[in-house]
């Protein structure tokens, strides 16, 4: 059951128009007052495979640079909220953002916050298969103020 909306079409828009999907989850959580807070967290899964050409070139990468991976379930006490893979630039953070990443739950957007990015959205669809439940698939890439790529994620609702 999808606890943050009547519909998928509400979330969609709330997060086509939002820099962080992270903070629109988070408030909605909180709208609701739904038990298991007080804050969104990311549940980190292993990433697997290798960084493609078409994800290299959607973040700008420059030959040889060194792109990271994080794959999470973001979470609400034992409520999955979405799933969601993120190809981001680590050079582009500070030392103390990397750390976070790999040693806490914090998700990628409270992370890189203080970095002012803005999310520009490539691709929402909305998606309906036989005997399943819909599900809303994102992608977009966050842009620091200078207009550089940051990451590029992409994220399933809901996250079950």
């Amino acid at each position: 059951m999808f606890l943050l909306s009547d519909d998928l079409a509400s979330l969609r828009r709330d997060l086509d128009a939002a820099d962080s999907a992270t903070a629109v989850l988070q408030a909605r959580c909180e709208a609701l007052g739904l038990p298991g807070g007080p804050r969104v967290r990311a549940w980190v899964e292993p990433c697997e495979g290798e960084v493609d050409e078409a994800v290299r070139g959607r973040l700008r990468a420059a030959p040889g640079e060194v792109l990271a991976c994080r794959r999470v379930r973001l979470m609400w006490g034992d409520v999955a909220l979405s799933r969601a893979i993120n190809w981001y630039r680590p050079e582009r953070l500070t030392a103390d953002m990397r750390r976070r990443l790999s040693e806490t739950d914090e998700p990628f957007g409270v992370v890189a916050r203080p970095l002012g990015y803005r999310r520009v959205l490539r691709e929402t669809q909305l998606v309906e298969a036989a005997g399943r439940a819909p599900s809303l698939h994102c992608r977009a890439v966050l842009e620091t103020p200078d207009g550089e790529p940051l990451a590029l994620v992409e994220e399933i609702y809901p996250g079950d």
